[in-house]
């Protein structure tokens, strides 16, 4: 690979990074346009890494690409919110399968440390502190269970996820229940010392599933309960 196209490289990962993070955490809310002037010149870059960028955000739903239009971040509706839920509810189960198995001494530490730090937060803490050992759990599963492709789907609908979540206003009606649900991590981590596949399995899917179920029901307006129950 050349110096070149090492820094290309560098760039489009840069800012696929931080676009992905001003999308996920509404700092670019559902509708807004992207001006690609002012973002290359913001990070001092050329259009190529940018559009790069543009193309992987793309792939994985957060933004819509309009020819000779221009750039928008992608709505948030009643299907994509579905969808999520559907292949997160398929996905997480299958990915916990895997890494029972696949798991090594490494993973199980890494585990063992994200339930150690959770268990040590306050209540009062900051609801980012958990949804940032929220993800380190999430990633120690993903690269446990070994298959790249299922890792790369993985980490696009969890990013789905925080987005819907981050996109209400007022949170505080899920903020416990999501405090509550990544305090159960723990459990997780006991269930694959005691070399308990069922529990894992059932443990992982309800770990998010909770508060899934609250955030479906916030967006239907209280029709999210008669989805839910379908889904059982």
């Amino acid at each position: 690979m050349s110096q070149k196209n090492g820094q290309i490289q560098n760039q489009r990962a840069k800012i696929y990074d931080e676009l992905k993070q001003r999308i996920i955490f509404s700092r670019y809310k559902q509708g807004t346009a992207l001006n690609e002037k002012e973002i290359c010149e913001e990070f001092g870059i050329s259009r190529t890494p940018y559009r790069e960028a543009l193309i992987k955000l793309e792939s994985e739903g957060l933004v819509i690409i309009r020819p000779k239009t221009g750039v928008v971040v992608s709505p948030i509706d009643l299907q994509s919110l579905k969808d999520v839920f559907e292949m997160r509810t398929i996905l997480e189960g299958i990915a916990a399968k895997l890494a029972f198995t696949r798991i090594q001494p490494g993973h199980l530490e890494a585990l063992k440390g994200v339930a150690a730090k959770i268990e040590d937060l306050s209540a009062e803490e900051d609801i980012f502190t958990y949804l940032k050992l929220d993800a380190e759990f999430h990633g120690i599963l993903y690269e446990a269970q070994g298959n790249l492709i299922l890792k790369e789907v993985l980490n696009g609908l969890y990013n789905q996820c925080m987005r819907l979540w981050n996109s209400i206003e007022d949170q505080d009606f899920i903020t416990n229940l999501i405090k509550s649900s990544i305090r159960d991590i723990k459990k997780v981590y006991e269930a694959f010392v005691a070399g308990d596949p069922e529990a894992v399995e059932r443990l992982v899917k309800a770990h998010f599933t909770s508060y899934l179920h609250v955030l479906i029901a916030h967006f239907l307006g209280g029709l999210g309960d008669d989805f839910v129950s379908r889904r059982k």
